[in-house]
């Protein structure tokens, strides 16, 4: 399984399966396979064919009285996720709790899971991320100008890290190895994150969001 945060030179990538994860629960296989049926229906291409994925999702679910939410589709084709992805929500008397998903990624073959997020607004987010150090200093960062400490301040990049510095820096263990200071080869991507309280190496990794637990 990818990494669920990768970082590169100067940006960081989210992979997409992982964020959909911490947001979706069971599997329907049945409805899964409904849908795809519906949408790839050739009077689609006959008598509709400029009614896209989205549009279809939207039509099915009406089709069998499940109540589309407000503001679908959510789509996030942004540089942060390793993939682009589609999502309708929706509710229904057919999952527990009745909210589900209805997720295409990278224009795939659309699937059905139950939604597990006590907010829709965690759909939203695609960008955020979390750093903490081994001293447990932890902030979050979506890519812009600010880091969000713990404490809910927030704090400009430049101030912490320097002007003209990024969150993201070369590895230090890599830059010792090139520059012939030190014998082992660092196996790191070649970019980290260094906490700006007190300078250790952070562990960067997705934020938690609350869920609920699944009945059975």
């Amino acid at each position: 399984m990818a990494e669920p945060v990768t970082l590169h030179n100067l940006y960081y990538l989210i992979d997409t399966d992982a964020w959909l994860h911490q947001r979706t629960g069971a599997h329907d296989r049945q409805a899964s396979s409904q849908v795809q049926d519906f949408v790839g229906c050739d009077v689609f291409d006959d008598y509709a064919p400029r009614m896209g994925t989205t549009a279809r999702l939207q039509l099915w679910c009406a089709a069998h009285g499940w109540h589309v939410a407000e503001g679908a589709p959510i789509e996030h084709d942004d540089a942060c996720l390793s993939k682009p992805v589609t999502i309708v929500l929706a509710a229904t008397t057919g999952f527990p709790r009745g909210a589900v998903a209805l997720i295409s990624v990278d224009g795939g073959a659309p699937q059905v899971y139950a939604d597990v997020t006590t907010d829709e607004g965690y759909w939203l987010s695609s960008s955020t991320i979390q750093i903490g150090c081994p001293g447990d200093h932890v902030w979050t960062w979506d890519g812009d100008r600010d880091l969000l400490a713990a404490d809910g301040t927030e704090h400009r990049v430049t101030a912490l890290f320097g002007p003209s510095r990024s969150v993201i820096s070369r590895c230090r263990e890599c830059e010792a190895f090139d520059d012939g200071a030190a014998e082992d080869m660092c196996l790191c991507p070649g970019f980290a994150v260094y906490c700006p309280t007190c300078g250790q190496r952070c562990q960067v990794e997705l934020p938690e969001i609350p869920t609920f637990e699944e009945t059975h």
